[in-house]
């Protein structure tokens, strides 16, 4: 099951708890937006054969221009995103090229994914069919009802808080996809709806520098990451 990898990259979602006037991708982040952070890094991946960036409506134009001037030629044609995420993802799948056999689904809004854990995640996938990058829980998480009352204490060691990149065989993907039907939107990650389908998914520990950009200070954090690795 060896071939080429194509990356899908959700970039569609409303960000609304960035919080800004400005759409959270094209956010400068070392004065480069923070989508093409996150494209560059693919871009240089050996592993990578294909880039689909999935955009909200009124983004093509922009992120066209975004491709051209950070040199994203693996990059194909910008797709129009879904109602949920994982619609979005699905409406990229469908671009995806017939001589790819794996699928990488990364978060367009993890800038800080490095070259190094994309091979990791490719590799571990041409192993097992299906991983998803993740960190061990390192804090007590507990359920709760909505009131705030403790329902119970989950148990920490097997808990894991998951990232991406995740990885995955296309045609299991494919499968899944299907079988999920118009019911998409229930699903919380990309993972999620290859498990539904009965499919086995290995997590691969993540990095914890791999954060995802949801709050302005998140975008500081990333910042920081950026300038650090910039003068490394």
């Amino acid at each position: 099951m060896r071939g080429g990898v194509a990356a899908i990259v959700p970039a569609a979602g409303a960000g609304k708890r960035f919080g800004s006037s400005r759409r959270k991708p094209f956010v400068p982040l070392t004065g480069v937006p923070l989508l093409a952070h996150t494209l560059k890094a693919l871009q240089a991946s050996a592993e990578i054969g294909w880039i689909i960036v999935v955009v909200r409506a009124g983004d093509e134009t922009r992120v066209r221009q975004l491709l051209r001037r950070y040199r994203i030629s693996k990059a194909l044609a910008p797709c129009r995103g879904g109602a949920s995420r994982a619609a979005s993802v699905a409406r990229g799948f469908a671009q995806v090229p017939p001589q790819a056999r794996w699928v990488l689904v990364h978060d367009g809004a993890r800038p800080c994914v490095s070259p190094g854990l994309i091979t990791q995640a490719v590799r571990a996938a041409r192993r097992w069919g299906a991983v998803a990058c993740g960190l061990p829980a390192s804090v007590t998480v507990k359920a709760a009802k909505t009131s705030g009352l403790v329902r119970t204490t989950l148990p920490r060691e097997a808990l894991w808080f998951i990232q991406t990149p995740q990885v995955f065989r296309r045609d299991w993907f494919a499968q899944a996809l299907a079988r999920a039907d118009h019911r998409l939107g229930r699903f919380p990650d990309d993972a999620a709806v290859v498990e539904a389908a009965g499919f086995p998914v290995r997590i691969v520990r993540g990095d914890p520098l791999n954060l995802k950009v949801t709050t302005h200070g998140d975008a500081w954090l990333a910042e920081a990451i950026l300038k650090r690795r910039a003068r490394s």
